[in-house]
């Protein structure tokens, strides 16, 4: 194995590499948005369009968000105490509950990009916590937060807009009414960070595609290392 060669060129060489240096190089593509408005779908789109290039790509996996399947759960729970009668609506959140999202969500992304290829792909994360905890809970707290500031680097977001999907209610979803107000505030904690972020509008075919060549542009510049010290 070639230290210079892996550092000239990541992507050729993934199989040579160990899985802790794997997480550490997976350029990490986020997709967040409102309920409803395709960012799974756009998730698993775009990690199934990178499995098909092979090679070392074959490997890319999909984060899928924790906080849905934490919804499903505190449903069954309240179902099996209250009766089927209850939804998402009758749910209490608690603060820990979104701690708990932040753990769960975290420790999934690392397992993925350790046996993971070059680019992870997540649908939501840490940071799109913060504004789920906000949404519910009226504020962000420093736990949460802190779990934000300290997430590995990102290399993209991709935020999903909800003007081209319609609102489907899976029953597990908190209101059409909602959707607005989430994109502008993704907006605006984009803005505000240093990840560089891209809306994607249009059919389900022309997020991929935009997404697509975004991605590409990301691993055309490389990954820059530095020569070893010495």
């Amino acid at each position: 194995m070639s230290g210079t060669k892996v550092r000239a060129d990541p992507v050729a060489h993934w199989d040579e590499i160990e899985p802790p240096v794997r997480a550490a190089l997976a350029r990490r593509v986020v997709v967040l948005g409102a309920e409803s408005t395709g960012t799974t779908t756009l998730a698993q789109d775009l990690a199934a369009a990178l499995r098909e290039r092979g090679g070392a790509h074959g490997l890319t996996r999909w984060v899928p968000e924790y906080g849905r399947e934490l919804t499903v759960a505190k449903l069954a729970i309240a179902r099996a105490r209250h009766g089927d009668g209850v939804t998402v609506y009758d749910l209490d959140w608690t603060d820990e509950d979104f701690e708990l999202v932040c753990r769960r969500q975290n420790r999934a992304e690392e397992h993925a990009a350790r046996l993971g290829g070059p680019v992870l792909v997540c649908d939501t994360d840490v940071l799109a916590t913060t504004v789920w905890q906000e949404r519910y809970r009226g504020r962000s707290t420093e736990p949460v937060l802190a779990a934000a500031r300290s997430l590995s680097p990102r290399a993209l977001y991709l935020l999903t807009c909800h003007e081209d999907v319609p609102f489907a209610d899976d029953g597990l979803r908190d209101g059409e009414q909602l959707r607005p107000w989430m994109t502008d505030r993704f907006r605006e904690v984009l803005a505000a960070g240093h990840t560089p972020w891209h809306e994607l509008r249009g059919s389900r075919q022309e997020r991929l595609e935009a997404a697509l060549g975004l991605v590409d542009r990301m691993l055309a510049r490389g990954w820059e290392l530095a020569d070893p010290l010495g």
